[in-house]
């Protein structure tokens, strides 16, 4: 007796290049604002032609093709076959869709968002070319005005109206913003946009999560709350809006975790230690409860973290001296002092180490000094890098990398860190750059000794 097979579609992702030099194209696929290499193929020349197969298992969602170094473009596959047209030289303006109603959907907000902002810019740096009082200066800034009073969401309105079941729509809508009420004070918009800033938002939906919009907008939120609330109300302010958001998100189980994980990412390398506690204390040690070796990992990060709090008291450090005596970092004859952990393989350290020299020129002397301890293993790297960089200040390493006790006593997770502290050891901040130290060394009264 013969059995009949059932033979899954597959989905053909056809592409034509003209005037490609390469002989290979790659296609990516997005998790968040992440994208991550899932094909590659030859290109058959001439004519440019790249094919892809996606599998009946693919996904919907937004993907990129790449055809040369910072040359690539994203569509959308939604289950239909995807054929499009462009040219090496311009991907984006001679972009054309053959085949795929996601994709018309998507050139048309494309072509409608990008041709607002080149007539924005262009008038912009037309007016920069006549005095006010010219006649053509007038006509420019009517031209800009009726830009900006232009609703730049209508098409993105209209296209989410009467396509609804696409992903273009679903994208779209995330990526909108509410309108913010004629009755709000101008002081008032940007705290009310942050208090509806995931309204139309569908929590529900998984897909968001193979595409760019939904962890983009978390981050801009973020981002947007110091430019709305002064600074000793910020991070207490992103703590509640922490709190709103992952409330929305519990409705999906994957979005709440990607979604924790990626503003874990973002506010792990961001200033805002307090918030960061947080965010570990209350969701992230929670959050992954059933995986053991994840709970324990993010539980050694929270008491990384209080290991150094501000306010709290820096461990002692016993530096060896030349003359084969020591001395202790609570001895150094200097009201401040900055211990920076660093090491010569680290890209962010080279970075920062040449402008934290420069300021170290400038504030050494009783109100200031620096330790510097590297968690290198080869000695001669590190004391090639010292010579190299020039470092004066008091250089000092255990060499044996990450297992360093004092990197261990100081809860140090990466390179480079920086500890502010007074005479008596009590830290004082954590600056995350140059800047910031000397911000703070003028808010404790510390002046140029040069």
């Amino acid at each position: 007796m013969l059995q009949s097979l059932t033979v899954q579609a597959q989905y053909p992702v056809r592409i034509r290049v003209n005037g490609m030099p390469n002989k290979r194209a790659f296609l990516l696929e997005y998790s968040g604002i992440k994208t991550h290499v899932i094909d590659s193929a030859q290109v058959q020349l001439p004519g440019g032609l790249i094919t892809f197969v996606l599998p009946p298992s693919a996904h919907p969602g937004m993907y990129r093709v790449v055809v040369g170094p910072n040359t690539y473009w994203d569509f959308i596959f939604n289950r239909e076959p995807v054929e499009l047209q462009t040219s090496y030289h311009s991907v984006l303006d001679s972009l054309k869709v053959i085949c795929s109603d996601e994709n018309r959907l998507l050139k048309r907000y494309m072509d409608h968002a990008v041709i607002l902002k080149r007539k924005n810019d262009a008038l912009q740096q037309l007016l920069h070319l006549y005095e006010p009082g010219d006649p053509f200066y007038r006509q420019v800034l009517n031209e800009l005005q009726k830009i900006s009073s232009a609703n730049p969401d209508q098409v993105t309105r209209e296209l989410i109206s009467k396509y609804p079941g696409s992903f273009t729509a679903r994208f779209l809508k995330t990526e909108m913003n509410p309108p913010v009420p004629v009755e709000i004070p101008k002081d008032r918009e940007l705290k009310y946009l942050l208090d509806h800033f995931f309204d139309l938002v569908d929590f529900t939906d998984t897909a968001q999560l193979y595409a760019p919009a939904l962890m983009g907008k978390v981050r801009t939120f973020f981002r947007m709350i110091p430019q709305a609330y002064p600074p000793d109300q910020v991070e207490e302010t992103m703590k509640k809006g922490l709190d709103r958001l992952m409330s929305l998100a519990a409705v999906n189980d994957v979005l709440f975790h990607a979604i924790l994980e990626d503003i874990a990412e973002w506010a792990e390398r961001s200033e805002y230690e307090t918030f960061f506690a947080y965010l570990t204390e209350f969701y992230l040690t929670e959050s992954d409860c059933k995986d053991p070796e994840k709970a324990k990992e993010w539980k050694d990060l929270l008491e990384s973290i209080q290991k150094t709090k501000v306010g709290k008291q820096a461990p002692e450090i016993i530096l060896p001296q030349p003359d084969q005596k020591t001395i202790l970092l609570s001895e150094l004859n200097a009201r401040y002092k900055l211990v920076v952990f660093w090491a010569s393989w680290c890209p962010h350290c080279a970075e920062m180490m040449p402008g934290l020299k420069k300021l170290y020129e400038r504030y050494h002397g009783k109100d200031f000094e620096i330790v510097a301890i590297s968690v290198d293993e080869s000695r001669k790297e590190w004391q090639q890098a010292i010579q190299q960089g020039g470092y004066s200040w008091i250089n000092y390493s255990e060499l044996k990398g990450w297992d360093s006790p004092i990197a261990y006593d100081y809860g140090i997770r990466a390179t480079p860190t920086m500890i502010l502290m007074d005479h008596n050891l009590k830290i004082l901040a954590k600056p995350r750059n140059v800047s910031m130290l000397e911000t703070k060394l003028k808010e404790l009264g510390v002046h140029s000794v040069h």
